[in-house]
């Protein structure tokens, strides 16, 4: 008869724990997908390119993502070859969005669906860099080169989607100037070497004396 009673009682205790856990929100991980691609043409036919001026290799900038999608101008003066985004909010709380968040984790991941993290899923946007790296809260593109004078693509997405005025986060007045979204990110660049650059001038250079060279020996 004990034994019974005990059996009864822990199935008791099971089914509450049970009823308690399903009670529980479970907390929601944030996705954040930055990519970098060819310039986005749609975009670039309705709006200027952003213009990425006075900005040195190393030099953090800090900014809201998901961001208001635009095309970049790479006018720094630098052949940029590779670009680093560190995730600065890593949790994220919000009581005044729908659904509310409570210290929800953030972290890199795959927004898009296509099995990848930094890698575009539209045919007619194409991939700067080969290689993507996270390493915790950092991500690292390389592998590739942003010429200057170049255009390039660089937009970021969130899943849920935090842009501002989608649905979650409410729209951001007209007058304000700032309409990035709530998750922090800082990015810097590193450019190609100087001595790369000055030694593609002096091959080209050495090519260019040598063919003429070579027309002068045929005359």
């Amino acid at each position: 008869m004990t034994t019974t009673v005990t059996k009864i009682a822990l199935s008791l205790l099971g089914a509450a724990g049970i009823s308690f856990l399903s009670l529980t929100p479970a907390r929601a991980v944030i996705l954040v997908e930055p990519i970098v691609t060819s310039v986005n043409e749609d975009i670039f036919n309705t709006k200027k390119p952003r213009i990425l001026t006075d900005y040195e290799p190393g030099q953090v900038i800090e900014y809201g993502v998901p961001d208001v999608a635009n095309n970049f101008l790479n006018n720094t003066g630098y052949d940029i070859e590779s670009l680093v985004f560190d995730l600065k909010t890593l949790s994220y709380t919000n009581p005044d969005s729908t659904p509310p968040f409570d210290n929800e984790p953030v972290e890199w991941g795959d927004v898009n669906g296509d099995g990848k993290i930094g890698l575009s899923n539209n045919p007619d946007l194409k991939d700067i860099f080969t290689d993507i790296t996270i390493s915790g809260s950092t991500i690292t593109f390389s592998g590739g080169v942003i010429r200057n004078g170049s255009v390039f693509y660089n937009p970021f997405a969130t899943l849920p989607n935090l842009a501002p005025g989608a649905g979650i986060i409410p729209p951001i007045p007209a007058e304000q100037a700032d309409k990035d979204g709530p998750i922090r990110v800082a990015a810097y660049y590193t450019a190609v070497p100087e001595s790369t650059n000055v030694l593609g001038v002096l091959v080209l250079g050495a090519v260019g004396v040598a063919l003429k060279l070579k027309r002068s020996l045929h005359y």
